[in-house]
């Protein structure tokens, strides 16, 4: 957008009819006339006492967010009915805000995110002329209140609180629009940047971080309770590392992210909950805003050099759904899996054929594209699984060609999950593996097994020489041995992965607990989710663990391990049995309850005995099996995925799990969250 002279260090952007407001560091908001893309002029300047980092326009009205760090000021509101000729009517500074950095403008109020001081200020724009202070908002408990960003929709604020470790998402109530009333916030660890809500859910991110900094997806179906339902990223182009993501901006069923030095990235919402990124272009050297216009025309911000218009071509057709089979494959049991391609239009207005289908599996090799067969709308084809590819996460790459040569790109993680437990400490410290802390990594011999002799207080820690893809485990096991531990008030057991501990009752009576009094090993296993693995895409790395006790008198860990979850329809449980022979039939109830990612069940028999232990929806159809055929006697624990016998994962509900031992069966309920 030529001007008289260059565009210096712009800052957001806002597009109202035919002209487009665009703020910068210089305390300029520059107007430029958009009605020919080809040709962006500059009609008229508003000059602003600071920085010019945000701009909202609603009914002629121009309200301008000015922050100069330094001082108080905060806002510049300017008539801009006639955008060629703009009219300044007001000035607002107020003690104390340190600017404003980010605003939105709803029902005559705009709601001000001041990013330099605590806090959400309301002003009254009734009268624009005059615009009064009337409410001011602050969280009650937890997070910082350092608000960034503030996005209105349907009566409802959400508020981005920027702080590492003390800020997150936060929703308001704006029934009354000058005394907003929290609902609800959800915390992010790295914090909150900028959010947008669309329907029933919200695209939130933290900026910088690079291509690895997530973008999510909240669900807030209830306010109340929003939830986090998935975690995604943006695909690097084939560049440099770049700063990371900036704003958002959703229309007509697409999501636009400007991504600072990385461009602007353009998603399809098609499914609300998992975006697929279908587009972008590197030229904005750095994208501060993006804001989709009409007929395909979308203007960055561009803080190097100035406003600059796009036009986004999209296909005629899209990829809308994508089934494999197997579901999860197998390390070494599966040599290939099944696609089928489900095809739709892209718009309801689309017109145009499939040209192509073609597909993929992104190994960390160049794998052969293959190009699928077509039936109707629907495209079918096998890919390899290299016999050699370890266990993890991996991407399906699919690309669809319309007959005008437009692509609609689709990834999709698939999973190669392991065939066996991964065994840390087997009789002796597995290869790849070291330990650390103060128990000697010297096994000895005890109860029969190869072990390691704990001090009463030790700190026994397994790290892995290389961090490695947990998909594909469902749960840490270990054996313990409290050979001589006497009863003690200060007696304790825990097992930590980062931040997290799982802190073990020595009480008994749960199905995870270790007896003190019960002098015979015992099987502990922990779900990954407990100790704050929880599945994401990509996948945690796994690095190391902790086993930590502070106990009175000598006890003996062996057989530490990670649990593979393979799916049910191949053996998608592993069983643990206890040496010593329990007393009485019994089936725990699962822990955790309720879960996510796996769950773990406990059950004990007398005498050896045929046994069945299924899942049940609650219409009384069998999902799943984990246990069947005889068993002798002993305690054993299994681990379920939640996902049924064909390898599908379950929908969020209640379900029974039931087993029937003999003559004798017994049922409890567990709740699946997803």
């Amino acid at each position: 957008a030529p001007g008289a002279e260059p565009f210096l260090a712009v800052t957001d952007l806002y597009l109202a009819g035919d002209y487009a407001y665009l703020g910068s560091y210089d305390g300029i908001v520059y107007v430029i006339d958009i009605s020919d893309p080809t040709d962006l002029r500059e009609v008229a300047r508003i000059s602003v006492p600071g920085s010019a980092l945000d701009i909202k326009i609603a009914d002629g009205l121009a309200v301008i967010g000015v922050q100069n760090r330094s001082s108080d000021f905060g806002l510049v509101v300017v008539d801009v009915s006639d955008p060629t000729a703009p009219v300044e009517l007001a000035q607002l500074v107020k003690e104390g805000w340190h600017g404003v950095h980010n605003l939105f403008l709803y029902q005559n109020r705009a709601y001000l995110a001041h990013a330099g001081s605590r806090g959400m200020s309301v002003v009254d724009l009734a009268n624009p002329t005059k615009p009064v202070l009337s409410g001011f908002w602050q969280h009650e408990d937890g997070f910082n209140n350092i608000v960034h960003d503030v996005f209105v929709r349907d009566g409802l604020a959400f508020t981005s609180h920027i702080a590492a470790n003390s800020g997150g998402l936060a929703i308001l109530d704006l029934a009354d629009p000058d005394n907003p009333v929290t609902l609800s916030s959800l915390h992010f660890a790295e914090g909150i940047h900028s959010a947008w809500a669309d329907g029933r859910y919200v695209y939130c991110n933290q900026e910088f971080g690079g291509w690895e900094r997530p973008l999510y997806v909240v669900d807030i179906a209830d306010p109340r309770k929003p939830e986090l339902v998935h975690t995604f990223r943006a695909q690097p182009p084939p560049f440099d590392e770049i700063i990371g993501p900036h704003n958002p901006w959703v229309q007509n069923g697409l999501l636009y992210w400007a991504y600072y030095d990385g461009g602007i990235r353009v998603f399809d919402l098609f499914d609300p909950v998992r975006p697929v990124e279908i587009a972008y272009h590197s030229a904005p050297g750095f994208a501060w805003g993006v804001q989709p216009h009409r007929d395909g025309l979308v203007y960055a911000a561009d803080g190097t050099i100035g406003l600059v218009a796009f036009r986004l071509r999209t296909p005629a057709r899209a990829i809308r759904r994508v089934e494999t089979l197997p579901a999860v494959a197998i390390r070494g049991r599966h040599a290939e899996l099944a696609l089928q391609v489900y095809t739709g239009l892209f718009s309801p207005d689309a017109t145009g054929a499939v040209q192509r289908v073609s597909a993929r599996l992104v190994t960390g090799d160049a794998p052969p594209e293959r190009t699928l067969t077509a039936d109707g709308d629907l495209f079918s084809g096998r890919l390899p699984i290299p016999p050699d590819l370890t266990s993890g996460r991996y991407r399906l790459h699919l690309e669809l060609e319309d007959d005008q040569g437009h692509i609609y790109p689709f990834d999709q993680p698939y999973d190669l999950f392991p065939d066996r437990d991964l065994a840390i400490f087997d009789n002796e410290l597995a290869d790849g593996w070291q330990m650390a802390g103060n128990v000697p990594s010297d096994e000895v011999s005890f109860a029969g097994r190869r072990t390691l002799a704990l001090p009463e207080r030790f700190i026994a820690i397994f790290q892995a020489h290389i961090p490695f893809d947990l998909t594909g485990y469902a749960a840490l096991r270990f054996a313990f041995h409290p050979d001589a531990v006497e009863d003690f008030a200060t007696n304790t057991l825990a097992v930590t992965v980062n931040q997290n501990i799982v802190r073990l009752s020595l009480q008994g009576g749960e199905s995870l607990a270790v007896v003190l009094a019960d002098k015979r090993w015992q099987t502990v296993e922990i779900p990954l989710d407990a100790l704050g693995l929880q599945d994401s895409d990509p996948p945690p790395e796994f690095r190391s663990f902790r086993i930590s006790g502070n106990l009175k008198g000598a006890s003996y860990l062996a057989d530490v391990r990670l649990v593979a979850a393979a799916p049910l329809l191949d053996t998608a449980v592993r069983e643990e049995r206890e040496d010593a022979l329990p007393a009485a039939f019994s089936l725990a109830q699962n822990y955790p309850n309720p879960f996510n990612a796996a769950t773990t069940i406990r059950f004990t028999l007398s005498t050896r005995t045929d046994v069945e232990l299924a899942l049940y929806n609650l219409t009384g159809q069998k999902i799943a099996t984990l246990a069947a055929g005889e068993h002798p006697a002993g305690t054993y624990s299994f681990t379920w995925d939640g996902r049924d016998k064909s390898g599908r994962a379950l929908a969020t509900g209640l379900y029974l799990y039931r087993l029937r031992a003999g003559h004798r069966a017994e049922t409890r309920k567990l709740t699946l969250l997803r």
